[in-house]
């Protein structure tokens, strides 16, 4: 009996293999992620429990805390999932397209320069804008290959194409390419579900952490927003924790922007502020804890008047995380 001839590695055999294990690979590899999240929200349920139990805790403390959280919170975290899917949406296009445009080019030799494909940019700051390009992007893609179809009839009206060949051509594509184009759809894929997990876990672990913290809420401000409260003149001090919560090492930028009255009379500050580090390096699972100082300054500042900003934590290209900051110049000291 012959023996059958060994596939080369790099073949449409090799490829499918490949695409597989990178699949295999993407899925492990967000699951294992999302335990390892999961295990420390599941402390703080655990420490919420304990408490109420205790008696620290109202048995509806949850509950309580939910409404302040949504109003403080909500926004921040509908826009990051926005984001997300933005990001997602932009490179499923983009992907789709090249292997669309990729297949013309094979088929029919210079179908890439008449399909004209449009490009399609990415800006988080205007989610509204990015769909009506999205939908002109449609309408424009979708006309440009249908001159290409119609090239393609013409061609083979005029008999320049030969039917066996285009299928020949068509084929041995799809046999090389596909692989390849599942394997970077399931990527895209499961970074979306990294993405929406980081999310929904920071959410939970935020949420938690306030529930516990309720109980030692000061000045009116609620759990979720960072206090600096100080007497005119001299400086407020506050610290806000961080963590990376991914596997690789993370830096941390922060920023402040937008401080303003919170009755909104009058126009943004550029307040004296200061952190105690510019940018903070941290290893997979590690913790810190950012200091921030806020002068307090006379000629900008009025006692007995409230002002917010909020402070943006930056880190790994990812949806930055907004807190809420409370600003409370007081009577100065005597």
């Amino acid at each position: 009996m012959a023996a059958a001839a060994a596939e080369p590695e790099g073949g449409p055999g090799g490829d499918s293999t490949a695409a597989a294990g990178e699949w295999f690979a993407a899925y492990t590899a967000y699951l294992k992620r999302a335990a390892d999240q999961s295990s420390e929200t599941i402390a703080l349920y655990q420490e919420v429990t304990d408490r109420v139990v205790r008696g620290d805790l109202a048995p509806t403390a949850t509950q309580d805390m939910l409404n302040s959280f949504v109003q403080a919170r909500g926004t921040v975290y509908s826009e990051q999932v926005g984001e997300l899917l933005l990001r997602f949406f932009t490179e499923m296009v983009r992907i789709s397209t090249t292997f669309a445009n990729e297949l013309g080019q094979e088929v029919l030799p210079g179908a890439a320069a008449a399909a004209h494909i449009p490009r399609l940019s990415f800006d988080t700051g205007d989610p509204a804008a990015w769909f009506a390009q999205l939908n002109e992007f449609a309408q424009r893609l979708g006309a440009s290959i249908g001159a290409v179809y119609q090239s393609l009839i013409d061609r083979a009206a005029a008999g320049d194409l030969e039917r066996g060949k285009l299928e020949d051509a068509t084929a041995g594509y799809m046999q090389r390419r596909l692989p390849k184009l599942l394997a970077e759809l399931s990527t895209l894929y499961f970074g979306l579900l990294n993405g929406l997990t980081d999310l929904r876990i920071r959410a939970e672990r935020e949420y938690l952490r306030g529930v516990l913290e309720s109980s030692g809420a000061t000045n009116g401000a609620a759990p979720f927003e960072l206090s600096l409260r100080a007497p005119l003149g001299e400086t407020a001090t506050a610290s806000v924790s961080i963590e990376n919560t991914r596997e690789d090492t993370a830096r941390i930028r922060c920023l402040v922007r937008d401080i303003r009255r919170a009755d909104g009379v009058g126009p943004a500050l550029a307040p004296d502020l200061n952190f105690e580090q510019d940018e903070l390096t941290l290893a997979p699972g590690e913790q810190a804890t950012l200091g921030i100082r806020l002068a307090l300054e006379p000629g900008k500042f009025e006692a007995g008047v409230r002002y917010v900003g909020t402070l943006e934590i930056t880190g790994h290209g990812d949806p930055r995380l907004e807190v809420p900051l409370r600003i409370e110049p007081l009577e100065p000291s005597v």
